[in-house]
């Protein structure tokens, strides 16, 4: 019977464990947690503006400006509700090339990877399925002073043949998004990205450093006055590509990831709110590496 030669049988070393993979991303998750904290401190501190302005102009216009704050609040009730629809993309076929050692990894993949926070009571949920390649998030203030944060990855094992070389990376997943801000004298926020990153691990299993940290943005908003509104779309394939110095004294972890934010006042004011979401699903059918 022949032998199917599969991408990961090019390695002469088995992938290390997921729980090991996940322990070398724990920096990453600090510096997320990190670029969160400063985003809370920067609203509040829009925040604060923003009610002042807001005291400062109800008086002389209350009856209107209170009309226009609870139709712009059903708006954000109703998207902050609505789940996104899981993406379709086409499907691959896993494949060595000959020339440059190269391949094309399809599902499963090796690793999945989530991360999360919030405050206020936002609602968030993040997924990432390596058996798929499915992953995405979804935030929203849910109608209260709130703001959550998500990121998720999945991604696969790769250690170079040679003693050093360049690796090429790319993938072309594709993606469903929707995201909104509406607000009435009061701030919100709504971002989400999309990348590629690179974890460098030691042969004994050691985190060391993160040579491709890519964040593309694919939306950012950020509103006080009336809001941008909502906003979807979709794509069939985002392409996107890294290179990198490689070598065999470590071994990496390849990742397609995705993150966003989305940050509101909530509807608790008598004329001033406001309400953010972002949600993002994606489908990484392939995940292709070229050695040189």
């Amino acid at each position: 019977m022949e032998r199917k030669i599969t991408a990961e049988s090019l390695f002469v070393d088995r992938p290390p464990s997921a729980a090991l993979v996940r322990r070398g991303m724990r920096d990453l998750e600090g510096e997320l947690v990190g670029q969160f904290r400063e985003s809370q401190s920067e609203s509040r501190v829009l925040s604060k503006a923003s009610g002042a302005v807001a005291r400062s102009v109800a008086g002389g216009n209350s009856s209107a400006l209170a009309a226009s704050m609870r139709a712009i609040r059903v708006s954000d009730q109703r998207l902050g509700r609505r789940k996104l629809a899981p993406v379709e993309g086409p499907r691959e076929t896993e494949r060595i090339f000959s020339g440059s050692i190269a391949a094309t990894r399809v599902p499963p993949y090796s690793y999945p990877w989530t991360w999360s926070s919030q405050n206020g009571g936002a609602s968030v949920s993040v997924t990432a399925n390596q058996n798929t390649g499915r992953m995405g998030f979804g935030l929203w203030n849910a109608g209260r002073a709130a703001s959550g944060s998500a990121a998720a990855a999945i991604g696969i094992y790769f250690r170079p043949v040679f003693a050093n070389g360049i690796l090429r990376l790319w993938s072309n997943p594709a993606f469903n998004y929707q995201w909104w801000t509406y607000c009435v004298l009061a701030s919100a926020h709504s971002d989400g990205w999309i990348g590629l990153y690179v974890g460098r691990y030691t042969l004994a299993g050691g985190f060391d450093g993160a040579p491709v940290n890519q964040r593309v943005r694919l939306w950012n908003d950020d509103s006080w006055w009336s809001g941008a509104g909502s906003h979807s779309g979709s794509t069939s394939g985002f392409p996107l590509f890294a290179q990198l110095g490689v070598d065999s004294a470590h071994w990496y972890a390849l990742w397609v990831w995705c993150g966003g934010r989305a940050t509101g006042d909530g509807w608790g004011g008598l004329f001033s709110g406001s309400g953010a979401g972002s949600n993002l699903s994606v489908l990484v059918p392939s995940m292709t590496w070229e050695l040189f």
